[in-house]
C-alpha cells in the first residue's frame, strides 16, 4: 500500500513539475487595441464615410420630419378657419400618426443601415488587425496577446503595440 502512495505522490509531483515547465515557457504579450485601431489609415477612411452616410440618412430624415410639420401646421390653420369637417379632421389626425409611424420606421431603418454600414467597411480593417496580430504571436513566439485594457493587474509583461504597429505599417 505504501509503494502505490509513493508512487501516486511522485506521479502528481512530476505533473506539477512538468505543468510549471510548460507554463513558464508560455510567452504572454499585451497590446493597446485603441492606439493602433485609430492609428490604422483604414480607420479615418471609414469614419469619414460612415459620416457621410450618416449625413445622407439625417437629410433624408429631416426632410421627413419637415413634411410632417408642414401637414400638421396646414391642417391646423385649416381647422382655425373652419375648413375642415370633424370627419376631415379625424382623416388629418390618422395621416398625420401614419406619417409619425413611418417616420420612426424609417429612423430605426437608418440606424440598422449604418450599423450594418459599419460593419462592412470595418470587416477589411479588423481582418488586417488580426492578421497583424497573428504574425507577430508567430514571430515573437507568444502564446497569447491581450488587450490591455483587459488586465486588471500586470507588471512588467511584453508590449507588442509596436511591434504591432510595424507589421501593419503605421
Amino acid at each position: 500500500m505504501n509503494k502505490v502512495l509513493i508512487k501516486v505522490v511522485l506521479c502528481c509531483l512530476f505533473f506539477c513539475c512538468s505543468a510549471q515547465a510548460t507554463f513558464s515557457q508560455q510567452r504572454i504579450a499585451y497590446i493597446d487595441t485603441d492606439v493602433i485601431i485609430k492609428a490604422m489609415p483604414e480607420y479615418r477612411i471609414t469614419q469619414s464615410s460612415l459620416e457621410t452616410f450618416q449625413k445622407q440618412l439625417l437629410k433624408q430624415l429631416d426632410a421627413e420630419k419637415k413634411a410632417i410639420a408642414q401637414y400638421y401646421t396646414s391642417v391646423i390653420e385649416q381647422v382655425k378657419r373652419g375648413e375642415m369637417t370633424a370627419q376631415q379632421q379625424q382623416e388629418a389626425e390618422v395621416k398625420l400618426q401614419k406619417m409619425q409611424s413611418d417616420l420612426e420606421q424609417k429612423t430605426t431603418e437608418a440606424d440598422q443601415q449604418l450599423v450594418a454600414k459599419e460593419q462592412v467597411l470595418s470587416k477589411p480593417m479588423y481582418d488586417k488587425f488580426e492578421k497583424g496580430i497573428e504574425t507577430i504571436a508567430q514571430k515573437n513566439s507568444y502564446a497569447y496577446i491581450l488587450d490591455k485594457k483587459l488586465l486588471m493587474y500586470a507588471t512588467g509583461g511584453i508590449d507588442a503595440t509596436d511591434q504591432l504597429k510595424k507589421e501593419l505599417g503605421i
